[in-house]
């Protein structure tokens, strides 16, 4: 995605340099549609990290509700397992005690699960974090040189002016 992104922002770095030169002004005059049209991909080309971090909360939220309906799977067998064994009144004591572990297990489970997708999460969404950091300070370095060379251009104007004023004498 960067790659593309600086393709694109090379483009139009190349589209500044060839427009046609405003004399007097240090100005450039370039096709407006082709700009914006160049501006338009560069956003296209943009919110793929950003989609990424949305797949990524769904897939946090999918595995949070997996979890939690295995564990209530889990606490329904454990349930199941205790009716069945109320018939007798020693049994029972052993079942409420398995119930009881089933359901400790279903909660540590689910607790287990939710961390590990919190941490997922956080680790996705740093990564998307820095290449959106990285990308952004790319296209601030690009603005810069884009900057510098209006600049530079600005200045060699007068001089390039004189300069062939001199040739002509």
């Amino acid at each position: 995605m960067e790659n593309e992104v600086l393709a694109l922002l090379d483009e139009l770095e190349e589209i500044v340099d060839r427009g046609t030169k405003i004399p007097m002004t240090g100005k450039v005059l370039v096709d407006d549609n082709v700009i914006f049209d160049l501006l338009d991909r560069v956003r296209t080309a943009l919110p793929e990290e950003l989609q990424n971090a949305k797949w990524v909360l769904a897939e946090r939220q999918k595995i949070m509700d997996e979890a939690q309906a295995e564990a209530g799977r889990l606490v329904e067998r454990g349930k199941s397992y205790i009716e069945k064994m109320a018939e007798e009144s020693e049994v029972v004591k052993q079942a409420q005690g398995y119930a009881e572990d089933i359901a400790r297990q279903a909660q540590a489970y689910a607790k287990e699960v939710k961390l590990g997708a919190i941490q997922y999460t956080d680790e996705m969404l740093l990564q998307v974090e820095q290449s959106v950091a990285e990308t952004l300070q790319s296209v601030r370095r690009n603005r810069e040189d884009l900057r510098n060379l209006a600049k530079r251009d600005q200045r060699e104007k007068p001089s390039d002016k004189g300069n062939s004023q001199q040739q002509e004498s």
